[in-house]
């Protein structure tokens, strides 16, 4: 059962962590679409990292403990939440695609599909009277299965959709097993995309680009989130 394979989701010593699903790049190139270069990284159980997670808690930044399942890479973050973030999803999205889901510390959960460097949906799952955010693939994944499962959390039901579009689950030994693990500083986070304002003009420079020009053929542009 999803609830088996993921039983950490919901456990009290993990009260905010960030996991993500990238398809076909190897725990090496993850770690560099992070922004920290693999020969930081140490090959870690959870509990042989203390020094790492010293490191983040009095410092900030996050500690990336990064793995292969089959034919996705995962990272996982219990002190951080850098993989809900939109320059590492963009970056780890780039040519192929992830999946993010974040349990935050103050309630708010976040599942998110990124497809080579767009964002391509995002909601909270579990809260159905919020819509999501691009397109519905996971949505409606998650309101299946809220629908034949009632009483699952969120979380569960999230795990469970990913589950079902990657073929694979992290379980509690994985996460808490040798994994390759570094500390991420703030400062060499992947930065998030810039998003530019739309171009604008107004008075005298609108007006001198002369008469309108009349109706104009269209063409449907490449959808993006």
């Amino acid at each position: 059962m999803v609830g088996d394979q993921w039983e950490w989701a919901t456990d009290p010593r993990y009260p905010l962590w960030c996991v993500t699903f990238t398809k076909g790049l190897m725990p090496d190139e993850v770690l560099r679409r992070y922004g920290t270069e693999p020969d930081q990284a140490r090959k870690l159980a959870h509990t042989e990292a203390s020094d790492l997670y010293d490191m983040a808690l009095r410092g900030g930044g996050a500690v990336l403990r990064v793995g292969k399942l089959q034919g996705w890479s995962f990272c996982f973050e219990d002190v951080g939440g850098v993989g809900s973030r939109r320059g590492p999803l963009s970056a780890l999205s780039r040519g192929t695609e992830t999946l993010s889901l974040l349990r935050g510390g103050d309630g708010m959960n976040r599942l998110a599909y990124w497809c080579d460097g767009q964002r391509r949906e995002s909601f909270e799952p579990g809260a159905n009277d919020r819509m999501p955010q691009g397109e519905r693939h996971f949505w409606d994944l998650v309101c299946a299965y809220d629908q034949a499962t009632p009483g699952r959390t969120g979380l569960l039901l999230a795990l469970q959709a990913i589950t079902q579009h990657t073929g694979v689950s992290l379980d509690t030994a994985t996460i808490a097993g040798p994994l390759l693990t570094a500390h991420l500083s703030d400062g060499d986070r992947t930065p998030d995309p810039v998003q530019r304002a739309p171009l604008t003009m107004r008075g005298s420079a609108a007006s001198s680009l002369g008469r309108p020009l009349g109706s104009v053929s269209t063409f449907n542009a490449p959808k993006t989130s």
